[in-house]
Parts: C-alpha cells; sequence; structure tokens
C-alpha cells in the first residue's frame, strides 16, 4: 500500500496524536477510519432516498420540503441540547 503525507497546522497534528492514544491506534490508523465510515454527500444523499422509498413504500408518508426542513431543524436543536 503507497502512503502519502498530509500537511496539518501542528496542533491538528498534536489533537490527532492525542485523540489516537487514547483509541490505542495511529493517526494514521485514525484518519483511515474516518475516510473509510464518513458518508460522502452523495452517499448521504442515497441513503436518504433509499429511506424515503421504504418509508413510502411501507407506510404511503412522503415528507414535504418544508417537512423536511423542520425535522431538520428539530434533530439540530436535539443535538445542540446534548453537545
Amino acid at each position: 500500500m503507497a502512503h502519502t503525507t498530509i500537511k496539518v497546522e501542528s496542533t491538528v497534528r498534536d489533537r490527532l496524536a492525542t485523540l489516537a492514544a487514547e483509541k490505542g491506534t495511529t493517526i494514521a490508523q485514525l484518519v483511515s477510519d474516518f475516510a473509510a465510515h464518513t458518508p460522502t454527500a452523495e452517499e448521504r444523499a442515497e441513503r436518504t432516498a433509499r429511506t424515503l422509498a421504504v418509508l413510502s413504500e411501507m407506510s404511503g408518508y412522503i415528507p414535504s420540503p418544508e417537512q423536511d426542513r423542520a425535522a431538520d431543524a428539530e434533530l439540530a436543536r436535539r443535538l445542540g441540547d446534548i453537545a
């Protein structure tokens, strides 16, 4: 496997080192895991489309754009309450 170098500020490198150490892994593995498990915008859109298709098929429910925005706002609010 070929390796490459990613340039980041030293504070970012130090934080990545701390996070990796806490997980018992390396920075390289931490970054690799992040890349492997974080969906792209296209992948998220595909998941959303599949979910909406199943929702529609199973219940007949098709949320409007306004309902989508309201649900997104409520989720953001709830996640903000957690953080």
